[in-house]
């Protein structure tokens, strides 16, 4: 579902108060969850050694038709978030890889979450669900809830946040404690 400026957006945005933006609670981007899903599969692709991600493959793992890709493509490098090049491919702009990166992350706590904590199968669809609400607040709390770890269940790297460069920072040296 596509958001109008006059829609939820903005009735999102009226909530948060110049203290609560301070505080670092508001969700950091105004990105509708299917503009973060192009985004996230930009961020696997790279992952997976293909930082030029083929609009076929973007389309099979979204499940869309490719000339919707391309479509939402076009849209997302006028936004400065990717970087398309016809026939080619597209990869991350550095304002698309942001958000990718924090989809990611957010993901694959909830899924360490589900498995390592509440002993229960890293469920792809709740993970997905839930990795678009969440603020960057809640991400650093839950990562150093969990101890800060650096692979999902499926033996993916979670892209590291604020809280873990803290945590290592407050660790004392070896041979110091």
């Amino acid at each position: 579902m596509r958001q109008t400026s006059s829609g939820l957006g903005e009735a999102r945005r009226a909530r948060w108060t110049q203290e609560e933006r301070r505080m670092n609670r508001q969700p950091l981007h105004d990105t509708s969850e299917s503009v973060e899903e192009y985004l996230e599969a930009l961020w696997i692709s790279a992952e997976e050694g293909k930082p030029v991600a083929k609009i076929v493959w973007v389309a099979r793992r979204l499940g869309v038709a490719p000339p919707s890709v391309v479509e939402m493509f076009k849209r997302l490098e006028e936004q400065g978030l990717v970087k398309y090049s016809p026939y080619r491919g597209v990869g991350l702009a550095e304002a698309g890889r942001t958000i990718a990166r924090r989809m990611v992350r957010n993901h694959r706590l909830v899924e360490f979450l589900m498995k390592q904590t509440l002993n229960i199968d890293a469920d792809e669809g709740i993970a997905c669900g839930v990795e678009h609400h969440m603020t960057e607040e809640f991400t650093d709390a839950l990562c150093s809830l969990l101890g800060h770890p650096r692979k999902c269940p499926h033996g993916n790297q979670i892209p590291r946040g604020k809280c873990c460069e803290d945590a290592e920072k407050a660790r004392p040296p070896l041979g110091q404690a």
